[in-house]
């Protein structure tokens, strides 16, 4: 695997966990598995939402690509509360005094 002008001796000078981080970098990075799966499915979803009937359920990522999707993404139960306060201390001068009980 000699690539962009790189000798064999480049090649074999790799140690074993910079090799790895190369197979990452392909399979899950820019232009690896994971980026294609994604953009594919995105596209893949909105021509289907484009061509389908106005009374039926949207298509979505986590439907076309099936189970990729739990590969990819990580399924978090969302709590209220939890979601409220992350928008709230986002707030300028939020303190936490406001959301404990008296």
């Amino acid at each position: 695997m000699v690539f962009n002008g790189h000798t064999q001796d480049n090649i074999d000078a790799l140690d074993e966990q910079i090799f790895n981080e190369i197979v990452v970098m392909y399979a899950d990075g820019l232009i690896g598995n994971k980026s294609l799966i994604t953009t594919l499915g995105t596209l893949t979803a909105g021509v289907f939402n484009y061509m389908r009937p106005s009374n039926s359920l949207p298509y979505d990522l986590k439907g076309v690509i099936g189970s990729a999707y739990g590969y990819i993404y990580e399924d978090k139960e969302a709590n209220p509360s939890d979601s409220l306060l992350t928008f709230m201390s986002q707030a300028p001068g939020f303190t936490m005094d406001k959301f404990k009980g008296k």
